[in-house]
């Protein structure tokens, strides 16, 4: 990948568009180990696609309009920083934006329904271990000028205010990229998390990050239907 900007969009399921709300608070710093991504299940080729440049917005702002497909001011940005040897003296290397495409909640048999073709016919759905699935669709693009290792798995935390922060990340795949990965300045890929919810709303934050302020990168509110 190197210091070469690509763009990259996925083919992925298409899902109906829910309207919500994402906020990014304060970027927050990853690791630049490969090490800790998700156990991918399947993955679809990727296609470079030409996009218009969109201008990073502010960081730190209040809770927007949750963005319809394509919406420009529904993405916001965060920082991708390190620390040293020893998990100190954290500094910014990057900047990450993000984009909420579509949420919707699933039961195993239509995450089964979802799922790509290319996956095995006999990898069927488990039961959701909160109670709840959905599929959460994102934009990830590195707008900075130094790659930027993103890890999901293990770092989205859903609440409400009935249940404390819990892990919502799976294993579970309805196919197409992964977002887990190294991104080249330019650099961006549509993917979709699968995660596991106690109830439907709340918000769904994400916490992979090196900052020492220990605040998410990213809050996406959920819708509560």
């Amino acid at each position: 990948m190197g210091g070469c900007a690509v763009r990259t969009y996925i083919r992925r399921a298409v899902v109906p568009v829910i309207v919500l709300s994402v906020v990014l608070l304060t970027g927050c710093g990853v690791s630049d180990s490969d090490e800790g991504a998700a156990p991918q299940k399947s993955s679809a080729p990727e296609a470079a696609v030409d996009e218009p440049a969109q201008e990073p917005s502010e960081e730190g702002q209040t809770p927007i309009p949750g963005p319809s497909l394509g919406l420009a001011s529904g993405h916001r940005t965060f920082s991708v920083g390190e620390t040293d040897e020893y998990g100190e003296n954290y500094k910014v290397t990057t900047k990450m934006s993000v984009r909420v495409l579509d949420v919707k909640y699933m039961t195993p048999a239509e995450l089964d329904d979802a799922k790509a073709l290319t996956l095995a016919e006999f990898d069927k759905t488990n039961e959701p271990e909160h109670g709840q699935y959905l599929t959460l669709t994102l934009m990830l693009e590195n707008v900075g000028g130094a790659p930027a290792r993103i890890t999901t798995y293990g770092m989205m935390k859903w609440q409400d205010t009935n249940h404390a922060a819990q892990d919502a990340t799976t294993l579970e795949s309805v196919g197409g990229p992964a977002l887990d990965r190294t991104y080249a300045p330019g650099q961006s890929v549509i993917g979709v998390l699968v995660l596991d919810v106690a109830a439907k709303g709340g918000t769904v934050s994400y916490y992979g990050t090196k900052d020492p302020s220990g605040e998410p990168a990213f809050v996406v509110t959920l819708p509560s239907e």
